[in-house]
């Protein structure tokens, strides 16, 4: 009986001494590298996630050159987790005539969330994301804008007959 005392004493004073202990803890880390894509598709992303953007974005590049005519011409996707944000900005080239000895230019004018480039009259690139409106504040920024664009009428109407190719170029710059 006095072997389960004992026994019965022990484990109490063992107990008694592992509640009365310091607590011991250490820290955890983890580094989230910088994300900051552009990528123009030819369909809206709608998704939330980087899982749903590696999905959606090999099935909906754009491919070739687009008409004029469609509307959107396509969407400009900004993918960013820096909290600064980053300013996106467009700029586009004259179309250019096919045909070897034709020189003749057409102008046109794009625009993107409310902000227009023209080749007639732009001469810098027009920023239509600032920063602040980028900002990864709360989690991954997504977001995806529709490109529309017009020719200048009277560019058009002069133009001599052939097919015209523009180039419009999206730039970032992370602050």
């Amino acid at each position: 009986m006095k072997k389960n005392i004992v026994a019965v004493l022990l484990v109490i004073t063992l107990s008694t001494a592992a509640l009365f202990a310091d607590p011991v803890s250490f820290d955890v880390s983890t580094q989230v590298a910088g994300l900051n894509y552009l990528a123009i598709t030819d369909a809206e992303f709608t998704g939330t996630t980087m899982g749903a953007w590696n999905t959606f974005m090999p099935a909906n590049t754009v491919e070739g050159a687009v008409p004029i005519t469609t509307s959107p011409l396509a969407y400009v996707n900004v993918i960013n987790n820096k909290r600064a944000g980053v300013a996106v900005y467009v700029k586009a080239d004259k179309m250019d005539a096919n045909t070897s000895g034709n020189n003749y230019k057409i102008d046109y004018s794009v625009t993107v969330n409310g902000a227009t480039y023209s080749t007639a009259t732009s001469t810098a690139n027009v920023m239509f994301v600032t920063a602040a409106q980028s900002a990864a504040t709360s989690g991954l920024f997504l977001e995806s804008y529709p490109v529309t664009a017009a020719v200048v009428q009277t560019s058009f109407d002069n133009a001599p007959e052939d097919t015209y190719v523009g180039t419009i170029t999206f730039t970032f710059s992370a602050t």
